[in-house]
């Protein structure tokens, strides 16, 4: 007879998954992706080494669920955010106000996210990227497309100003004083770049 119904197993799996990746975010976040380690990982969730591999089959696939995480949230907490403003130069500036939020909220996910994308791993980049892509293509459309073509913004060149919003944001996200004067304004962030 199993010791564990099928909904329970699953249960189990999904906790034990979700604690192996949280522990993993903070490895990613403070070692970064080459100096982070499995079996670090595994104890720093309770378990015995090796444990990640009954759920990842490598470093590179942990690593990309963690990554695929918190974009998926990241992203919904800017869209949900940004959504409730009906017009586009609104619409940039709870960008920043939800996006600010999400880097105090989950500074290790944003270091996380930060260093991959400026880090030395080719891979890890394009990874990033990819994962980011329906926040990109939001930003993209509906707050510079859309405000251009309604004219609440001066014409511009679409990939160039969303690359300016993105690069803007980022930095807003890092680490120390000049990021914390940008976080503390998301309305000032989006005035400057309107005007």
């Amino acid at each position: 007879m199993p010791r564990y119904k099928d909904a329970e197993r699953e249960q189990i799996r999904e906790e034990v998954r979700r604690r192996l990746i949280e522990a993993a975010l903070n490895e990613f976040a403070e070692q970064g992706y080459a100096n982070a380690n499995i079996n670090r990982i595994s104890r720093a969730a309770g378990f015995a080494q090796g444990t990640v591999y009954n759920y990842f089959p490598s470093k590179r696939a942990l690593f990309e669920a963690v990554v695929e995480e918190i974009a998926a949230h990241h992203s919904e907490l800017i869209l949900q955010g940004a959504a409730t403003a009906t017009e586009p130069a609104a619409r940039l500036e709870r960008f920043f106000g939800a996006g600010f939020a999400f880097a105090q909220g989950f500074p290790a996910a944003a270091r996380l996210v930060l260093s991959a994308l400026y880090g030395p791993d080719a891979e890890n980049r394009a990874f990033v990227r990819q994962a980011y892509e329906r926040l990109l293509g939001y930003v993209e459309r509906e707050i510079v497309q859309t405000g251009a073509l309604e004219r609440q913004f001066r014409p511009l060149e679409t990939r160039l100003a969303t690359a300016v919003i993105l690069a803007v944001y980022l930095g807003g996200c890092a680490a120390g004083e000049e990021a914390d004067c940008i976080r503390q304004n998301p309305r000032a962030v989006a005035a400057l770049l309107l005007d």
